[in-house]
């Protein structure tokens, strides 16, 4: 979430300086991710993953708004006496409430909280959180270094975390930056155009005048001071825990690289789409609703959270077509407000997008299968040679142990490859997958 820094001969000293620091094997996975992007960069902006290698990998990076100089008025005193100001770490409780509160959403993937608090998050972002947030448990030791923004109403506000990913013990040291702003009626929001994704992608305009002030904020000592001290922690936090390295160096950048992927071919579809039919001669089309133009499209697969409603509208007033129980799984194609469009029995439906979650669960239909005795003994008793290559035809938990209850070790998607370790008579395979050994239940092998 930080802009460009005042010396652009600086920032590339700087920035020589922790390519130094970064491990060989790191910086190698960092730049294949970062080649796969940039041959897709007419489908998804190039920058994208600088919101991995910040947020996920802790770089404690200049800011990557602009690969040019930025020129700072010379009339600009007001701005630039109010970053000499030393950090208040703490200070504000209102700041401090709301950053936690942001970090717990995110954790949670819950995007529904995080529009109420962080303005604008674009769809495309929406889906990243709920991605990257099923490899976090929590975010820990949350501190606020605040500096006054623009005015006495706006802050500059450097983050420092430990984050705990799912099935790794040690916390991986971080930095964030937020700009938080005053509303109306005197609650404090985080202004969402700069952010780490917002500014990779550019999908929303800036204030020069805020990316000016951001930028005089990353050159002064104490900030750079501060991003010193957490790449140290950082460095030091993968060099004793090797279940972090390889969750940082493999796992995630892997997700995000099929998850890129994903969204590359859906734009590249949308593109084809919309060119084939400026092709066609035109005919009269009936006027969109304001409502219809507000609606995102998206393909993801998601399942419910709780027993939830489908209605025949994004409205609670709406007809009802029926009943989702908790853990089903259902394909989201659309994002209108506050709800979700799915494929209901062959028919459009609407969900309340709170009720929707991206962590599925282990099974879908063979939830039945193993309440029944007779079907479960048949199930379990088939067993899958060791060394055996296997591509999943659905996205499914990979465990850490025989049971559902087991923490989970990632998500592996549908279309990817696991290696057979050893089936076992409980119903359970242990397999490799993407440098990871877990579980999963034989019979989605099969």
């Amino acid at each position: 979430m930080e802009n460009s820094s005042l010396n652009h001969t600086e920032n590339h000293k700087t920035e020589e300086k922790e390519t130094k620091r970064t491990p060989i094997k790191q910086r190698k996975k960092e730049n294949e991710v970062l080649r796969f992007i940039r041959e897709h960069i007419r489908y998804f902006a190039a920058g994208a993953l600088v919101v991995v290698l910040i947020l996920v990998l802790a770089m404690c990076a200049k800011p990557k708004g602009s690969d040019s100089d930025v020129v700072v008025n010379a009339n600009a005193t007001e701005s630039t006496q109010a970053t000499e100001e030393a950090y208040q770490v703490d200070a504000n409780e209102n700041i401090n409430a709301l950053i936690t509160q942001y970090y717990t959403a995110y954790a949670a993937g819950d995007v529904t909280t995080l529009s109420s608090i962080a303005t604008p998050i674009s769809a495309n972002e929406q889906s990243y959180i709920g991605l990257f947030s099923q490899y976090v448990d929590e975010y820990q030791n949350i501190k606020c270094y605040t500096k006054t923004g623009l005015d006495a109403n706006s802050y500059l506000v450097s983050v420092s975390m430990e984050i705990k990913f799912t099935g790794v013990d040690t916390t991986a040291p971080g930095l964030d930056f937020f700009y938080v702003r005053t509303n109306d009626d005197g609650t404090l929001y985080i202004d969402n155009l700069y952010s780490q994704y917002n500014l990779a992608n550019q999908e929303n305009a800036l204030d020069t005048s805020v990316q000016s002030l951001i930028g005089q904020f990353e050159s002064e000592s104490d900030v750079v001071e501060l991003q010193s001290e957490v790449q140290t922690r950082y460095d030091e936090a993968l060099a004793a825990d090797e279940n972090l390295a390889n969750m940082i160096q493999t796992t995630i950048p892997a997700a995000i690289k099929d998850w890129v992927s994903q969204v590359a071919a859906q734009a590249a579809t949308e593109q084809t789409e919309a060119t084939e039919a400026a092709e066609q001669p035109e005919t009269e089309q009936p006027q969109e609703t304001e409502q219809q133009e507000e609606t995102v499209q998206q393909t993801e697969t998601l399942a419910t959270k709780d027993r939830v409603n489908v209605r025949a509208a994004a409205d609670t007033e709406s007809e009802k077509l029926g009943t989702l129980d908790q853990g089903t799984v259902v394909t989201r194609t659309a994002v209108d407000g506050d709800w979700s469009v799915i494929d209901y029995n062959g028919t459009t439906g609407y969900v309340k997008n709170e009720f929707l979650t991206y962590d599925l669960p282990d099974t879908t239909a063979e939830n039945n299968s193993d309440s029944s005795s007779d079907n479960s003994d048949s199930t379990n008793s088939a067993s899958i040679a060791e060394g055996t290559v296997i591509m999943l035809e659905n996205t499914t938990n990979i465990r850490s142990g025989m049971s559902e209850d087991s923490s989970k070790v990632g998500t592996a998607y549908a279309g990817e490859k696991v290696t057979v370790v050893m089936s076992y008579a409980e119903g359970w395979t242990k397999v490799k997958w993407n440098g990871e050994t877990g579980y999963i239940k034989t019979s989605l092998l099969q």
